[in-house]
């Protein structure tokens, strides 16, 4: 139960691949993909596991990992039916935060990650924005009581992705460190 609890935190922070080139921003519609890694910490643990994300518009396919491949665990989801998969064991919901309240005691807001890691606010609730007046790349985002801060991009200006994402509310934090963006044109 440890183990889901921590990767639902990390979730907490889904054509023609063109990989190994930062794609732009303008040519990144609803079909992306990225992998990277993902390191959390709570007041009562800490852990680190690679993220590899496929999202295909409303559609998503995440893989999370331990060290070495230990612990890998599968979600899928599409709208009003996510699925977690890890070995045998298979948990349902209507989506990634009601999924996340069946298996752990933590309150996140996971159906907001796929645009928080394009340094966009989720359309569920208000949220507030600190942009670059120079470069334009939004630096920090404040939505459902967390701070998002985009510390690094691939590329600059209106063009560049997020290379690195840092998150905190209360006692819970985490980093995310995006390797290589895919876009599917």
């Amino acid at each position: 139960m440890r183990l889901l609890a921590l990767i639902l935190v990390v979730l907490a922070l889904a054509g023609c691949a063109r990989q190994g080139i930062q794609p732009q921003a303008s040519e990144l519609t609803e079909h992306w993909s990225f992998n990277g890694r993902m390191a959390i910490r709570s007041a009562t643990e800490a852990s680190s596991f690679s993220v590899d994300w496929q999202q295909k518009a409303a559609a998503f396919d995440i893989h999370l990992s331990g060290p070495l491949g230990q612990g890998a665990v599968n979600i899928e989801g599409q709208p009003g039916l996510v699925t977690l998969t890890r070995g045998t064991e298979v948990w349902q919901a209507s989506s990634l935060t009601e999924l996340g309240n069946q298996v752990s005691d933590l309150e996140l807001p996971l159906d907001y990650l796929q645009y928080w890691v394009r340094a966009r606010p989720a359309p569920y609730s208000d949220a507030s924005l600190a942009v670059d007046d120079d470069t334009g790349l939004v630096m920090a985002i404040q939505q459902a009581g967390w701070e998002v801060n985009y510390t690094t991009y691939f590329g600059e200006g209106g063009d560049a992705l997020p290379q690195r994402i840092d998150f905190a509310r209360e006692q819970s934090s985490g980093r995310l460190v995006i390797r290589n963006w895919v876009a599917e044109l």
